[in-house]
């Protein structure tokens, strides 16, 4: 069976143009004799449901735009499309043959309901579908991809169409770009069957989609491969009997995960300044290390005629010619760079609270779109709500400041633009315990930037943090102070989205003063469980019982416990379309472990706790 894959970047809720490239392509595809085209997932509306107010009129004009294209395509298509119910994001995906229509995700589940008696069509079955001698299964997310492991599902090849958005502590995010870190591999020993990777291209909702696709043989070799940040059409004949080798593999690519950081955060700050209707964008050029990475990205993506920059005279020579090093190295033109006296501020918040002021008169004087450089450290430690901020875009938001570092030293191996003092020029938190146990501001760095994205991103309780890195103190440290500023946080821009949580979604109910303490393993809920299980289970008095103590269950075991209560509440995965979550996170080896970034409350008989 030929398969093609339409990676194509679109804007999402232009329907007239998006429906119009669905033909384009599948005109495309059938001259190269596809029997299959499929679309990414954001390829149509793009991955979040318009707001309920808009929910009717949108789905009347996007039926009256697309009913008249899908009769005419070329070949037969597999279209998705992320709708809502009950303001859940509901994906789905159209497979459009000739004149027949098959909406694959509901004909699974009414099949799946007419084949029991007093079969229930809420149970989220996973589609099976004859298509041109082959078992096609198609998957929208991770939990889909887990349940095509776990249950026998005779499928010969699964189309993932992932409405994932790139995410750093993600390898799998990346698709084909990471095959060896993430699981897709595992996925295809796991199930025996051909895995396609279907990729959006494009920053949609703040994501930033890499495209990326790839067919993978389910004995774990890389057939076919789409590359990153750029529009293809991937075709490549499926054989759901070979048994392998392949005669042609390719080799997977080692996965840069800096270098496709920046390619994400390109790509992205290009689509949401131009998607704002700004020509340019304003930025600041201090003397610190995320000031002189903003710039370098803004010239990445944007060119240098469209960034302006403001660059203060503190009167530190070194620190003001670095700056100036800076912009030349950019090829600023001279009118683009304006300067600022900041000598007789009293303190470097005055300083900096000039060159903000300065942004936002020369953004209103020149127009463009003013830049900040905060970062996810940054916003988790650092007190800053006295200071002022024109910023309208924060580029590095969702990403830790061990990231920027990271991300600098890559660029710097590219060109040499930033000057090598601005390269260590950057502040570690000041919280209390950390500085006294690392030998240097960079591993203090890391350690608080793990910390927090084992908290943040991992979910991990203070106790698993400590049992597995130590440094009880610095932690509890780290942890609080992010807790501490949390009525204090200014609200963020708008902001690209490069991890499976952000610090907004993270955060504890305003005014919540609990905080979590190291535990020892005596205190663990497994052992509590573990003692009301075997206090249960106690013989009575007289009789002596011949059985073995009951072991208390482990932290996977409660998982998985809390795990089957979810599934079989109403709400739970089993629900209507198995999204009581949207993202499940990639764990160290790239295999989902959790759930992840956002989760709707529980509508089953179960409290959430």
């Amino acid at each position: 069976m030929r398969i093609g894959i339409a990676q194509i970047e679109t804007q999402a809720g232009d329907l007239e143009r998006n429906v119009e490239r669905l033909g384009e392509c599948a005109r495309r595809a059938a001259e190269k004799g596809v029997e299959l085209l499929i679309f990414p997932m954001a390829a149509l509306v793009g991955v979040t449901p318009v707001q309920s107010a808009d929910r009717e009129g949108f789905l009347l004009d996007l039926m009256e735009t697309l009913a008249p294209e899908l009769e005419d395509l070329a070949c037969p298509c597999l279209i998705p499309m992320v709708l809502s119910a009950d303001g859940s994001p509901l994906p789905e995906a159209l497979l459009v043959e000739g004149r027949e229509i098959k909406p694959v995700r509901l004909s699974a589940r009414l099949a799946s309901a007419g084949g029991r008696e007093g079969g229930d069509p809420s149970v989220d079955a996973l589609p099976e579908l004859s298509f041109h001698g082959a078992r096609l299964g198609v998957a929208f997310t991770y939990e889909d991809l887990d349940a095509y492991d776990d249950y026998e599902y005779n499928v010969d090849v699964i189309v993932f169409l992932s409405g994932y958005g790139f995410a750093a502590d993600d390898p799998s995010s990346a698709l084909g770009a990471a095959l060896q870190e993430g699981r897709f591999m595992a996925d295809a020993e796991a199930t025996g069957a051909w895995i396609v990777g279907v990729g959006s291209l494009g920053c949609y909702d703040a994501q930033v989609f890499c495209g990326s696709s790839f067919v993978l043989a389910p004995w774990g070799e890389l057939a076919a491969q789409a590359p990153s940040f750029e529009e293809d059409l991937l075709v490549y004949d499926v054989d759901p009997s070979a048994e392998g080798p392949l005669s042609e593999p390719l080799a997977p690519e080692v996965y840069d995960a800096p270098l496709m950081t920046w390619g994400a955060l390109t790509a992205g700050l290009s689509d949401l300044v131009h998607g704002a209707g700004a020509a340019a964008v304003c930025a600041a050029v201090g003397g610190s290390l995320s000031d002189a990475l903003l710039a370098v990205l803004a010239v990445d993506a944007l060119g240098p005629m469209n960034v302006r920059v403001v660059v203060p005279e503190t009167g530190e020579r070194e620190a003001d010619e670095a700056c100036c090093a800076l912009a030349r190295a950019l090829r600023l033109p001279e009118e683009n760079v304006e300067r600022v006296d900041a000598r007789g501020a009293q303190d470097a918040m005055a300083a900096r609270d000039l060159v903000e002021l300065a942004l936002a008169a020369l953004a209103r004087r020149k127009g463009g779109l003013v830049l900040g450089s905060r970062d996810k450290t940054g916003r988790a430690l650092d007190a800053c709500s006295a200071g002022l901020s024109a910023a309208a875009l924060e580029p590095f938001a969702d990403l830790y400041r061990s990231d920027l570092l990271e991300l600098a030293r890559m660029r710097a191996m590219i060109s040499p633009v930033i000057p090598a003092c601005l390269l260590d020029a950057y502040c570690v938190p000041e919280v209390p315990g950390v500085r006294d146990a690392f030998d240097s501001n960079e591993a203090a760095l890391e350690f608080i930037d793990l910390a927090l994205a084992s908290y943040v991103e991992w979910e991990r309780p203070v106790s698993d943090i400590v049992a597995e890195r130590g440094h009880a103190e610095a932690v509890l440290s780290v942890i609080g102070r992010m807790s501490e500023l949390e009525m204090t946080r200014p609200s963020r821009p708008l902001a690209l989205t490069l991890s499976s949580r952000t610090l907004d979604e993270a955060r504890s109910p305003l005014g919540f003063v609990w905080r979590d303490r190291v535990r020892e393993q005596s205190e663990r809920m497994g052992a509590f469980l573990g003692s009301v299980l075997s206090e249960s289970d106690a013989p009575d008095e007289g009789h002596p019982s011949t059985e073995s103590p009951v072991s208390a269950p482990t932290s996977g075991e409660i998982r998985d416990i809390m795990g089957h209560l979810r599934d079989f509440s109403v709400g739970g995965a089993f629900s209507a379309f198995g999204l009581g979550h949207e993202r499940e996170r990639g764990s160290e080896d790239g295999r989902a472990d959790g759930p992840g970034h956002h989760r709707g409350p529980w509508e089953g008989p179960f409290s959430e706790n």
